[in-house]
């Protein structure tokens, strides 16, 4: 086998090696939602913390603070905030688009809820695991029990 093959195969290996003992360690989470959803996320993070093993720090803010600080880019692995203020970040490419998902919507036409991913992000996977889960079967009982309507 040639060396340049040899080197594409290790380089593949551990690349490989390397995402594997990523998803298989317990992950830290740091989370900024807007206020809005707080008492859902409180209800939902413990069975996404028992359900994945990972660990999840939440802070909260007004929805235009939660846009500041990912324009800001403050390390922060998933980010809750109106569609508005994720469709700008999406835009300004602060967050990773195709890991935005609509959550819920509330009363008002303009109260819709996204989660998102920054590129900044230090745990992708992890972070893209609890984007699902809250857009899951889970987060929706939840934010319907709420009062918050989903599709």
């Amino acid at each position: 086998m040639p060396k340049y093959a040899k080197r594409m195969l290790a380089t593949a290996i551990l690349a490989l090696a390397a995402l594997f003992s990523g998803i298989a360690g317990a992950a830290e989470l740091k989370v900024l939602s807007t206020d809005a959803m707080q008492s859902s996320l409180q209800e939902l993070a413990p069975a996404f913390e028992k359900q994945s093993g990972n660990k999840l720090l939440i802070a909260y803010a007004p929805d235009t603070e939660v846009e500041k600080k990912v324009a800001a880019e403050e390390n922060i692995d998933v980010v809750i905030l109106s569609k508005p203020g994720a469709d700008k970040l999406v835009r300004s490419a602060i967050l990773v688009g195709g890991t935005t998902q609509e959550l819920a919507k509330g009363s008002n036409p303009d109260a819709v809820y996204v989660a998102g991913s920054p590129f900044s992000s230090e745990q992708p996977l992890a972070a893209k695991a609890l984007i699902d889960y809250l857009a899951g079967p889970e987060g929706k009982n939840v934010f319907r029990a709420k009062g918050l309507q989903t599709s």
